[in-house]
C-alpha cells in the first residue's frame, strides 16, 4: 500500500533506514566479533576520522550524540585495547583529544571497509545511491539548521 500522508511517508522512511541500519549490524557482527567491537565502539571508532584533527571529548561525545559521560567510558575502552590515545591538546593544555592509533587506524580501516561491503545499500547502483545521499543530506541539512536556531536552553 502507498502511503497517502506525509507522516505515514515518513514512518515508512524511518522504518527503511532502521531496517537497513539493523540489517547492517546483524551482518557485521561477525567482524564485530573478530575485531573485539560492540557496535557503540564501532561507532566511536567510525567517529574518529583520521582525516580530520583530532577530537576533544566533548567534540566527539557530539558527534556520537551521548552524553561526555558516554563518550569516556567508550574511549576508555577502546584506549584499553590500544586502538586510541588520549593526546594533551596543542591548543589547550588542559584538555585531551583522542587520536587513533596505528592499530586503531587499521582496524577502523577494517571495519569501515567491512561496512561497506556488508550494507544492503550496495546493492544500489551509483545513481540511486547518489540520489539517496543527497536526500539524506539535505534532510540533516535542514535538521541542523533548525536545530541551531533554536535558544541554547531548549536544545
Amino acid at each position: 500500500m502507498v502511503p497517502s500522508t506525509q507522516a505515514e511517508l515518513t514512518r515508512e522512511l524511518l522504518t527503511a533506514m532502521h531496517e537497513v541500519v539493523s540489517w547492517s549490524q546483524v551482518q557485521l557482527r561477525t567482524t564485530l566479533d573478530r575485531l573485539e567491537l560492540t557496535a557503540p565502539l564501532s561507532e566511536a571508532l567510525w567517529a574518529l576520522d583520521p582525516e580530520l584533527p583530532a577530537p576533544s571529548m566533548k567534540v566527539l561525545a557530539g558527534r556520537l550524540h551521548c552524553d561526555p559521560s558516554s563518550a569516556t567510558f567508550l574511549v576508555t575502552r577502546l584506549e584499553r585495547q590500544g586502538f586510541i590515545e588520549r593526546v594533551p591538546d596543542p591548543a589547550d593544555r588542559r584538555s585531551k583529544t583522542v587520536e587513533l592509533t596505528d592499530k586503531g587506524t587499521k582496524v577502523r580501516h577494517e571495519l569501515i571497509e567491512a561496512m561497506i561491503d556488508q550494507s544492503p545499500l550496495t546493492a544500489l547502483g551509483v545513481p540511486d545511491q547518489q540520489d539517496a545521499l543527497r536526500l539524506l543530506r539535505k534532510a540533516l541539512s535542514q535538521a541542523s539548521a533548525a536545530w541551531e536556531s533554536l535558544p541554547e536552553d531548549n536544545r
